[in-house]
């Protein structure tokens, strides 16, 4: 076979690449921060088993679940999420503005192929979510990325950035417990940002929202997400149930002022793929119709803060002077920064020999920088085996200190 020149630009998951190099060394003593997994104790199951047997119990219900359906999505599921995002996030859209989709993963890369022409600019913080960079790839697109701070993207960066490169089509942001880091944009920040991009020279520039962890708040207040805030219809949102409900269902939906962009992105996924699960849809529809989904993730928040709590702790005591990181207020990870002269892709051998996990931060950076940082979970362990990470991971920091003689 002779490859099409845009597999030049393709590029696996350095997540699954870790998870891999795990597996290969079949060490049970081995504890991962490296993953992006929900606890799935936590999965509600009781309550999904009840939903399916309502399914399967009910002829009509099976049979509806088990044919094809409409590309859009299950319509009464449809109407479910837009009541709920109008009542959570003050959205005011109808299923007319939705399109279910088979994860975010997928919505990024529809928005990706509707928008994007080879050579075309997508801006994306630094660092930023790498498997959202990895959807948008095979569109060959240039991808940029923008500084941040302690409060999200920098808007000063941002119009250089604009300014740099004309052809911008996508701005992809993470403005709720940011994958890496953890952070979340102050809403003085999301007015901001907002108010400069709908200036009449960047209205044409879509805003791709994704808001996976946007529900998974511990500490402090809600702040609207950037969608409820737009005035100018260029706010793409991206919601799933993965981090809420469970990742396998891959159920997730893109939401847009602009209705005819959703017909568009429903031709293009007809094409990719007809559909999304119809039985999980089915399934999910069914488990929200009988359960009150806003108390389950409620339960998530409470253990997910003692587990952040815990971890945050003991990197307080454990890390050496002069490694640093994030104190998220939700979401599922934390970034560390560490001395300018390590580099983590290198030292990921020494922590996997030290029977201890991360993900590198260059990974996450467009342009490869962030070689001294790292990326860790706090969701797929129990306390004990946080805080034993977290020793074990100090003393590969201590140890590559004492190698450089700091």
């Amino acid at each position: 076979m002779i490859y099409a020149d845009r597999m030049m630009t393709v590029r696996g998951s350095v997540i699954r690449d870790v998870a891999t190099e795990i597996a290969s060394r079949n060490n049970p003593n081995l504890i991962k921060l490296s993953g992006g997994l929900p606890d799935e104790n936590l999965f509600p199951m009781k309550e999904l088993q009840e939903a399916a047997e309502t399914v399967f119990n009910n002829p009509e219900l099976y049979m509806e679940s088990l044919q094809y359906g409409l590309t859009r999505g299950d319509t009464e599921l449809l109407d479910l999420l837009a009541e709920r995002l109008n009542r959570l996030e003050n959205m005011k859209i109808t299923p007319n503005n939705m399109l279910i989709v088979t994860g975010c993963q997928q919505g990024i890369s529809l928005c990706a192929t509707a928008l994007v022409n080879i050579g075309d600019t997508i801006l994306i913080e630094k660092p930023s979510y790498l498997d959202g960079l990895n959807a948008m790839l095979p569109y060959e697109p240039n991808i940029v990325g923008v500084d941040t701070d302690e409060h999200g993207i920098r808007i000063d960066a941002l119009k250089a950035a604009i300014e740099a490169n004309p052809n911008t089509k996508i701005v992809y942001v993470i403005p709720n417990f940011q994958n890496p880091t953890g952070k979340a944009w102050p809403l003085e920040k999301r007015e901001e940002f907002l108010e400069f991009m709908s200036r009449p020279q960047y209205k044409h520039i879509a805003i791709l929202e994704d808001n996976p962890y946007g529900e998974v708040r511990f500490r402090g207040e809600h702040v609207p997400c950037l969608k409820s805030l737009d005035k100018t219809g260029q706010v793409v949102y991206l919601g799933s149930f993965s981090k809420i409900l469970a990742p396998g269902l891959r159920i997730a939906y893109v939401v847009s002022d602009d209705t005819h962009f959703i017909d568009r992105l429903e031709e293009i996924k007809e094409g990719a793929d007809l559909q999304s699960n119809q039985f999980t849809q089915v399934h999910v529809r069914e488990y929200l119709k009988a359960n009150d989904i806003d108390a389950h993730v409620q339960k998530i928040c409470m253990n997910y803060k003692k587990r952040c709590d815990a971890l945050v702790e003991i990197m307080g005591k454990e890390f050496p002077t002069g490694v640093t990181f994030t104190v998220p207020d939700g979401g599922m990870f934390l970034y560390v920064t560490c001395p300018e002269n390590f580099d983590t892709g290198k030292m990921l051998k020494d922590a996997l020999d030290a029977e201890v996990s991360y993900i590198p931060g260059a990974s996450f950076n467009a342009d490869g920088s962030g070689k001294n940082t790292m990326r860790l979970n706090f969701t797929a362990n129990d306390i004990p085996k946080l805080q034993e990470g977290v020793r074990r991971l100090a003393g590969v920091f201590k140890a590559e200190m004492a190698k450089q003689g700091m």
